[in-house]
């Protein structure tokens, strides 16, 4: 007896001709189809949005999979008709049905690929920095936890350490140890104060710094007559009018609002703005008679595969600033841009959604738009941020706080109260790149170890001496257009001068070691393997329990001279 052939296949792909499968309804196919095509578009879909201007991510398990999904059920099937049919390519290609799937086909694979590779267009030529070229990096740690009153210490000793080193934050012709005629800020300067508060709780800068940071600027020694303001844009999410629930302080109901409410309390000249709600406003110079708040959009610029952005707007006090150009006079119609002081002040933390790591550099990303089409996050990795840098010059000084972090590879930058790392040290440098380089591979790599974290770390990483990790490339490429631009900045370690101080020597409290503490020093004195005072501590710089000529030559190289009080 001849077998009856086995036809079960013609059960599950049956040609139109045949009769659908006995309990199967006839439109259950076509909707499975459809469903799977409509699925695939979805996951093509996603696929972009998630890998983009980065193909490297294509090897993620999440990506591999979405990536064979639409491979199977928008490619499958084309290539199933192709091959099953009589005559192939040439009969699918004869209905009108077969040029179009055929086209979409085509043009899909084409914009994919020009979408996927197009943050990798540009690989010419990029500078170095100079040989001789030096930056400063000045570093405090043991910040005490807990502010006195307005103050906080840390930042006290921060300032300190820079101005007896030759940053002084106040311009006057009043010279003391933070202050000169080639300071920083001037008494009528309007000072831009950046924080990141894009997260909340620790994922945003501490509160307790932007408040010190505050008092610093008002007392200065001529009388602060100028203005403050504190910006932000957070992109995708909502500042809450600057006062969230929950922030970074040690009380942590302390918003930025109500920072600058407490100074607006005392009669100073202080508001903050929220650039996000003008993210998607474009318009132009004020020059140009535009004098609406918004975003400059600046031509399309193929080296970064997106267009270069910054804000201008109107503060609560009247006034017209440009970031890019200064403040506009509505009288003369001129810009000032000396008159305009701008202060950088991010957060130290793992990046692991995207860049690795966020610090000075990457905390521009809430100063440009991600509206507009400007594709300013994705361009991030071709170094939009040193483009914007080259164009509205560098902040005038970089304030990194790095009192609690972020110190997860797995994480970030979105930090938890839970998953925080109180590091309490905080670091300032006028070059961001140097910053940057020297605090992630000091402070940040330290603290993946510390929390048991060891390498491989996933990707994207932060490592630091790796220049293909992913915090590398946006870090170097943005140092490249920077220098580009006419200054510069280094990612060498080997050409940053650093300076450091824990606060020892400092009996008073007063942020300075001065002759007053040379009293108490004297006080403190016990010689060699004696017992130590009570009180003493702040002399006994290397913690052998006694202050002796080892001490005393510690304190003679932690010797200030008068500070900010």
């Amino acid at each position: 007896m001849t077998p009856t052939p086995h036809h079960s296949d013609r059960h599950h792909c049956p040609h139109s001709d045949r009769k659908p499968r006995e309990g199967y309804p006839r439109w259950v196919r076509p909707w499975c189809s459809m469903w799977a095509i409509i699925c695939g578009v979805f996951a093509l879909l996603w696929l972009l949005l998630r890998s983009g201007a980065r193909p490297n991510r294509l090897a993620y398990p999440c990506q591999q999979a979405a990536l064979s999904t639409a491979i199977l059920t928008i490619g499958a099937p084309i290539v199933a008709a192709i091959a099953t049919s009589r005559r192939g390519i040439a009969a699918v290609m004869r209905t009108p049905r077969g040029i179009v799937a055929a086209a979409v086909s085509v043009a899909l694979l084409a914009s994919a690929w020009a979408f996927m590779s197009r943050a990798d267009v540009y690989e010419g030529p990029m500078p170095t920095p100079d040989g001789d070229y030096r930056a400063q990096v000045f570093h405090v740690t043991d910040c005490p936890q807990d502010p006195v009153g307005q103050r906080f210490v840390g930042l006290d000793n921060l300032l300190n350490l820079m101005g007896s080193n030759g940053v002084k934050l106040y311009r006057s012709a009043n010279e003391t140890l933070v202050s000169g005629p080639d300071g920083i800020i001037a008494a009528d300067n309007v000072v831009v104060l950046k924080i990141n508060y894009q997260w909340d709780q620790r994922g945003g800068t501490n509160t307790d710094v932007l408040k010190g940071m505050i008092l610093r600027l008002l007392n200065h020694p001529d009388t602060f007559t100028g203005e403050i303001v504190v910006c932000e844009n957070a992109q995708f999410n909502s500042v809450s009018n600057f006062d969230r629930y929950y922030n970074n302080a040690q009380n942590q109901q302390q918003s930025p609002h109500d920072v600058v409410v407490e100074f607006q309390g005392q009669g100073y000249n202080i508001s903050h703005y929220d650039w996000t709600v003008r993210r998607g406003t474009l318009v132009t110079e004020y020059n140009t008679g535009n004098m609406t708040d918004g975003y400059i959009r600046l031509p399309y610029d193929s080296t970064v595969s997106g267009y270069v952005s910054y804000p201008k707007f109107r503060t609560s006090a009247g006034t017209y600033i440009s970031l890019r150009y200064g403040l506009w006079n509505t009288t003369s119609h001129t810009y000032d841009r000396e008159g305009l002081k701008f202060v950088n002040m991010p957060t130290l933390k793992s990046h692991h959604a995207t860049y690795g790591a966020t610090a000075c550099v990457k905390n521009y990303m809430g100063v440009v738009t991600g509206s507009l089409g400007t594709n300013s996050h994705s361009a991030i990795g071709l170094g939009i941020l040193g483009k914007l840098l080259a164009e509205i010059q560098l902040a005038d000084l970089n304030l990194l706080d790095c009192v609690w972090i972020n110190a997860n590879p797995n994480d970030g930058p979105w930090t938890s109260y839970g998953g925080a790392t109180r590091r309490d040290q905080l670091v300032a440098s006028v070059d961001p790149v140097a910053a940057d380089i020297w605090a992630v591979t000091n402070i940040l790599i330290p603290a993946f170890l510390a929390n048991g974290h060891t390498p491989p770390w996933p990707y994207p990483t932060a490592t630091p001496d790796n220049p293909n990790s992913t915090f590398r490339r946006y870090l170097d490429r943005s140092m490249n257009w920077i220098i580009a631009g006419g200054t510069q900045v280094t990612n060498d370690l080997n050409q940053i001068d650093l300076y450091a101080w824990n606060g020892m020597g400092d009996a008073d409290g007063d942020s300075d070691v001065d002759l007053a503490d040379f009293a108490a020093f004297e006080d403190c004195f016990t010689g060699p393997s004696a017992h130590l005072p009570a009180g003493c501590e702040s002399m006994d710089f290397d913690a052998d329990g006694d202050v002796d000529m080892h001490d005393h030559g510690e304190f003679q190289k932690a010797f200030m001279g008068g500070g900010l009080f």
